[in-house]
């Protein structure tokens, strides 16, 4: 039997997938700055017993502090990146530091426990570029979060704030997801 897995789709496509053929994997982006799959998608998920691969958990580095370094590095064209944005989102970023440095972890690991504790059919992909990326990344499976952590970490990083869409304009439109 093969296996099919879906990338950045809404809950119809999901739907009309399933009646084809079982599904068992959704690609797509969640994060504590992106939690839009929560209220139309992770339900149909759940409902189907469909997994969810979480990509950009920590947002494109976002969430750890990393800038882009240059007008290579695709980030510098990402609107969360972009100037005023960018310097409203640090408020974000430097709460979510504040939490982890209080609980001795990183961001980064706070941030992938996060994804990890929000449902049991979410599995976070990391996109670890050293080893020490790597090993602060399999950190966070040591970490358990509450309830009560997972809503404070949510009230000091509502999604809601955060300046910016995930991609330019014209990316966002092509995304099934975003409907």
């Amino acid at each position: 039997m093969r296996h099919i897995s879906l990338s950045e789709v809404g809950p119809e496509t999901i739907r009309r997938a399933a009646k084809v053929h079982p599904i068992v994997d959704l690609q797509i982006e969640y994060s504590l700055v992106s939690r839009g799959p929560e209220d139309k998608i992770f339900p149909v998920l759940e409902e189907l017993g469909i997994a969810v691969s979480a990509y950009g958990v920590l947002s494109r580095g976002l969430l750890t502090g990393a800038r882009p370094t240059g007008p290579g590095d695709y980030r510098a064209h990402l609107p969360r990146f972009a100037g005023e944005n960018l310097a409203k989102n640090q408020r974000l970023v430097d709460a979510l530091q504040r939490i982890a440095s209080a609980r001795g972890v990183s961001p980064a690991q706070l941030a992938i426990a996060w994804a990890r504790a929000k449902k049991p059919f979410v599995i976070p992909t990391v996109g670890a570029r050293s080893r020490k990326q790597l090993d602060e990344a399999l950190g966070a499976l040591a970490i358990q979060l509450s309830p009560a952590e997972i809503a404070a970490l949510e009230d000091a990083v509502p999604a809601s704030a955060v300046a910016g869409t995930r991609y330019t304009a014209p990316m966002m439109a092509h995304l099934d997801s975003e409907r």
